[in-house]
């Protein structure tokens, strides 16, 4: 057992009894959620639930239809912004003396920080208690499972693909290909950049992201999480075609990234016009769906992926996402399971004017597609280019399961990134710096 994976076998008072009475608790949620009642035995009972999507985009039409069918359950939601700020303040109130039942993850870093910090119940007793729940958890290598434990599920499905401006597709006499590589995704964005009246249009807004689609999970790690795998060549020529690309102007300049801050509001340049492709996931259509907020003239149309030059299998880069977690000092354990099931299951359909695809298979594919692209979705979208780059039977998602220093790994690698795309540091200083900062950080972490 790597050292990492120590930390999720160490046992105190608390976590032994949330184990020990594990398999009382899941049998009294299961048999609450099989009826009218709750499992509360008629009291009524209030659960804190933590999340980052706002209320009004699907968790507030989840929870009136959740109440309907457990009145004695009521659910407070508290959303926090999920960046640094946001997180922070979730994992303070986590370890203070808010009032917390459930909450949500969305990176495996913090995750497994929250796991590691014994601010997760071990959810394993409930999941094998359901049969269907446990079919699924057990077919799906996609799933976060340190030490062979739930203590967290992912609740939305988030494949990644390319939005396309069909305006500026069509104008360039260019297909959506149905399938392409690297090498042809960059000659695209070449030929979508255009320069009129000393505005620049860029043909993407960033390269695909070499290391998650060539490698997939652990793409930072070697020899088991002992060291980083920053040396990797594809690190480097990964860095080398976004700097190539920002400066033949067909990907977005990321000194405008950083100034518009772009990384939290990465929808703005698309939906405004300034580039013609965009990687993302459907929980951005909500913005392409709101056009209140943000006007546009043009359909968004959808190409897969690309696949790494000269490979043959590759993976897509998405995950599943948007991880379901309880809290150890909830009262309500059984409840909060009540809760979470119901969000995984029949709650999942009100989820989807967020762009969140569920994770079980319980709805069928056209009530996705209409409730994720709305009524004006013929007039808005290429829908059958949606079904095709979202519905593929053969996406290989990514979800890492070595995670020691994770948080320290993002941090340096954003930051020495930042610095490599607006030309303060070349790729070659890159692989150093980020080699050798993020192996201290392993071996600060004790691995």
């Amino acid at each position: 057992m790597t050292p990492q994976h120590d930390a999720f076998t160490r046992v105190n008072r608390r976590t032994f009894l949330y184990q020990a009475g594990g398999v009382a608790l899941a049998t009294s949620a299961l048999l609450a959620g099989c009826g009218s009642g709750s499992g509360t035995g008629g009291n009524s009972v209030t659960l804190n639930v933590w999340g980052g999507v706002p209320a009004e985009n699907g968790p507030a039409k989840l929870i009136e239809a959740f109440h309907k069918a457990h009145p004695n359950i009521q659910v407070k939601y508290t959303r926090f912004v999920n960046d640094d700020t946001g997180n922070t303040k979730l994992d303070t109130a986590l370890q203070g003396g808010t009032p917390i039942d459930i909450y949500f993850s969305y990176t495996v870093a913090r995750m497994s920080q929250r796991i590691k910090a014994n601010l997760a119940v071990d959810l394993t007793s409930y999941v094998n208690g359901d049969s269907d729940l446990s079919s699924w958890t057990q077919n799906n290598e996609a799933i976060f499972k340190p030490d062979n434990k739930y203590y967290s599920l992912p609740t939305t499905r988030e494949p990644n693909f390319v939005a396309i401006n069909k305006k500026m597709l069509d104008a360039a006499g260019l297909q959506v290909p149905a399938s392409w590589t690297v090498s042809d995704y960059r000659e695209m964005a070449k030929k979508l950049t255009s320069t009129s009246g000393g505005k620049t249009v860029y043909g993407a807004y960033s390269s695909p992201g070499l290391p998650l689609i060539t490698l997939g999970p652990n793409a930072n790690y070697k020899d088991g999480g002992k060291e980083s795998n920053f040396d990797n060549p594809v690190f480097k020529q990964d860095l080398q075609l976004h700097v190539d690309m920002i400066k033949e102007k067909s990907a977005f300049p990321w000194t405008e990234v950083l100034a518009q801050n772009l990384r939290a509001y990465a929808q703005n340049p698309f939906l405004t016009g300034q580039e013609a492709m965009w990687i993302t996931s459907p929980f951005s259509l909500r913005y392409v769906n709101d056009t209140s907020k943000y006007p546009h003239d043009f359909m968004t149309t959808f190409a897969p992926m690309p696949r790494p030059d000269n490979a043959s299998t590759f993976y897509n880069g998405g995950s599943l996402n948007n991880w379901i977690m309880m809290h150890p000092r909830t009262k309500n354990k059984d409840a909060a399971w009540t809760f979470i099931r119901y969000w995984l299951g029949d709650g999942s359909k009100y989820m989807l004017t967020a762009g969140k695809n569920p994770v079980l298979p319980n709805i069928d594919q056209d009530t996705q597609v209409n409730g994720i692209l709305g009524s004006n979705k013929a007039t808005l979208y290429d829908v059958e280019a949606f079904k095709k780059a979202v519905f593929a039977p053969d996406l290989k998602f990514v979800t890492d399961t070595i995670t020691v220093a994770g948080a320290q790994i993002m941090q340096i690698t954003q930051s020495q990134t930042d610095r490599c795309l607006i030309g303060e540091i070349s790729p070659d200083q890159w692989v150093s710096t980020v080699k050798q900062q993020c192996d201290d950080a392993i071996k600060k972490a004790g691995a």
